[in-house]
């Protein structure tokens, strides 16, 4: 009976050793991986993430500004998201022309509502060449 007790309290006991090392070697394995994940330089955004988070930023923006009857300063804004997608489209050639064509057309609703009806046809004339 004492052997069956020892047998089976060694088994318990090596089971339970066995499960302790387990833990402790995933808990490492987490720490050094948090580390590393800590060390390693941020991702650099490249040129094109940052034009297109900064004319989308612009766009919203604009959007805002305009809602608020704020024209002139809408318009600014326009004028400077414009200018980014236009920018995305050279840097990224076949990306980028619907929201480049989008901006336009805004820009030119805020320059005809300010009563600036020439630059607001060139603004079109230039979208339509997107198409």
């Amino acid at each position: 009976m004492d052997d069956l007790l020892h047998k089976l309290v060694s088994a318990v006991i090596t089971g339970a050793l066995i499960a302790l090392v387990g833990a402790l070697s995933v808990a490492v394995r987490r720490r050094r991986v948090a580390r590393e994940e800590a060390a390693a330089p941020a991702p650099v955004e490249d040129r094109s993430q940052t034009l297109l988070r900064q004319a989308r930023q612009l766009d919203d923006s604009r959007d805002e500004l305009a809602a608020q009857g704020r024209q002139t300063e809408a318009l600014a804004q326009a004028r400077e998201a414009a200018e980014l997608w236009r920018e995305l489209t050279r840097v990224r050639p076949g990306r980028f022309h619907v929201e480049r064509r989008e901006a336009l057309g805004r820009l030119s609703e805020l320059l005809a509502a300010l009563g600036q009806g020439d630059q607001a046809a060139q603004v079109r004339q230039e979208a339509a060449g997107l198409s």
